[in-house]
């Protein structure tokens, strides 16, 4: 049986008791129509992962009793998608599917093809958030994905990752040394827009450490490129410890 599945705020948690409140508090009863004595799993994001019971109901929160607890910890390789910043539906679903996936973070980023209108694109970051969150609950992560406000893909710093990876149609790579994905504590990789990477923009990468890779002969979409990648290092860091 499926239970609902929220994050909270550690300062939520009072003794034994927890406070749904919010947006939250009118999921969990008027949508999911959940009642009193009904079981509830939730996170705090932080350290624990709760099994609790909805003991009270009122008009601003939902108070549920904490029946058990477990320690979480965070899963390494953690891994980073740079995601240049694509159409709507697309860098949405690149959003969701990721975060279902497991990914830890994600980073947009503005390069010189990038189509949408770049004046709005900031303002986009609580959204995406939104939508990462929603996905968080809905595969019950033990911790949220975060997305980050969009950075220029000249200011972003390769070399604060083990392993970088750049997919790209034309590169002539097509191996990953597994006993680098093994032993790397952290992971970056970066999926250019519809309308692919500058030459100069690959060239900086390169140099900055970014190790070019090509999946094969088929040429993959920006959303789909950014979900099989995840997929595979998701895959290999999970079966090769």
């Amino acid at each position: 049986m499926s239970y609902p599945y929220f994050f909270i705020d550690p300062h939520n948690i009072e003794g034994n008791r927890i406070r749904i409140e919010s947006e939250d508090r009118n999921h969990l009863i008027n949508v999911l129509r959940s009642k009193i004595g009904d079981t509830v799993y939730v996170s705090d994001d932080a350290d624990y992962r709760y099994e609790t019971e909805i003991s009270d109901i009122n008009k601003t929160e939902a108070i549920l009793v904490i029946k058990d607890k477990i320690r979480i910890f965070r899963k390494t390789p953690r891994i980073i998608l740079f995601q240049c910043v694509l159409k709507k539906n697309s860098m949405e679903l690149v959003i969701q599917k990721s975060t279902e996936i497991g990914v830890d973070r994600i980073i947009p980023v503005i390069s010189a093809r990038v189509v949408t209108d770049k004046k709005d694109i900031s303002g986009k970051t609580s959204r995406w958030q939104k939508i990462s969150d929603g996905a968080s609950k809905q595969s019950k992560r033990d911790y949220k994905c975060e997305v980050l406000p969009p950075e220029d893909i000249h200011d972003i710093r390769i070399t604060d990752y083990d392993l970088f990876y750049v997919p790209y149609e034309e590169s002539t790579a097509i191996n990953i040394n597994l006993a680098e994905v093994k032993n790397a504590s952290s992971i970056g990789y970066m999926i250019g827009p519809e309308g692919g990477f500058e030459n100069t923009e690959l060239d900086f990468l390169k140099q900055k450490g970014a190790r070019e890779i090509k999946f094969g002969k088929n040429i993959y979409r920006s959303e789909t490129a950014a979900i099989y990648f995840l997929s595979v290092l998701d895959y290999l860091s999970a079966n090769q410890k």
